[in-house]
């Protein structure tokens, strides 16, 4: 892991990938891409670069933050389950959890059902199996979209990307250190207060980014990543050179090579970009 803000750790070779996180990042509090953000965008596109949005987002939710940026190509979505080019017409690789793992996650969330709601993932939707609630309507909201009503027999006889349980923020971190979910052997991630994510263990975003830079002829070095939380440490790890929002995850900030300058929340990466460019 890299030293935060070292000036030592510079790419070797000129950057030619920008790997970009949404939540946090690229997007404001609002959930709203800004005037700075967008342009930021821009001078990366001008400046050589290939654009690739990175996000545990189903890229149905990544689509209208796409079609708003004429620049990105690519997307990495679900937290690495997905590479594909940005309007999906070809899909690069996919990964999925094994069905023995889905059943034994569906069988411990309903043994939990008051304290969790689970959302999953599939290739193509965002499905729930029980009837929405509270935590399901907050979801939707953040996420841009409600998701639909399946049965465990149609998750189970599917492919699935990823598990998301929601409770509340209490809850939620107690499965940091529940052993008898880590005790199946798959990657558990917190990504917000109140969501915890299950996935196959070499489901990342470096994961992804590495599958697509094979494909573009782009080395790790070669790549600069921004983010603010703990799923962006794994393609802070593995690019050439990274950057942190100021108000991200303290575990981001200190895997990032740096650190955007101090200032508001929705101009955070524009000014990350600023720093990159001068």
């Amino acid at each position: 892991m890299t030293s935060n803000n070292s000036n030592s750790h510079e790419p070797p070779h000129p950057l030619r990938l920008a790997a970009i996180d949404l939540d946090g990042t690229l997007l404001g509090p609002d959930l709203g891409i800004s005037r700075e953000n967008r342009a930021a965008i821009d001078r990366l596109a001008a400046a050589g670069l290939e654009i690739v949005l990175a996000s545990g987002r189903h890229y149905r939710s990544m689509a209208p933050y796409v079609q708003q940026l004429p620049h990105v190509h690519w997307i990495v979505s679900s937290q690495g389950a997905e590479v594909a080019k940005a309007d999906r017409s070809g899909i690069v690789a996919q990964n999925f959890l094994r069905q023995p793992d889905v059943r034994a996650l569906i069988d411990a969330a309903s043994f939990r059902a008051d304290d969790f709601t689970p959302v999953y993932y599939t290739a193509d939707e965002v499905l729930i199996a029980t009837p929405p609630n509270d935590r399901i309507y907050d979801y939707a909201i953040v996420s841009g979209r409600m998701p639909i009503r399946a049965t465990h027999d149609d998750l189970l006889n599917t492919q699935v990307q990823k598990i998301i349980w929601i409770g509340e923020p209490e809850t939620i971190a107690a499965l940091r250190t529940d052993t008898t979910l880590s005790a199946l052997g798959l990657q558990g991630i917190q990504t917000m207060a109140n969501l915890y994510e299950f996935m196959p263990l070499e489901t990342t975003k470096a994961w992804g980014l590495q599958i697509l830079s094979d494909n573009l002829g782009i080395t790790p070095h070669q790549v600069v990543a921004f983010g603010d939380a703990a799923n962006d440490i794994p393609m802070f790890d593995w690019a050439g050179l990274s950057y942190a929002m100021p108000h991200g995850w303290q575990a981001a900030l200190t895997a990032a090579t740096r650190t955007a300058p101090a200032g508001p929340p929705h101009t955070a990466f524009a000014r990350a970009v600023d720093q990159l460019l001068s």
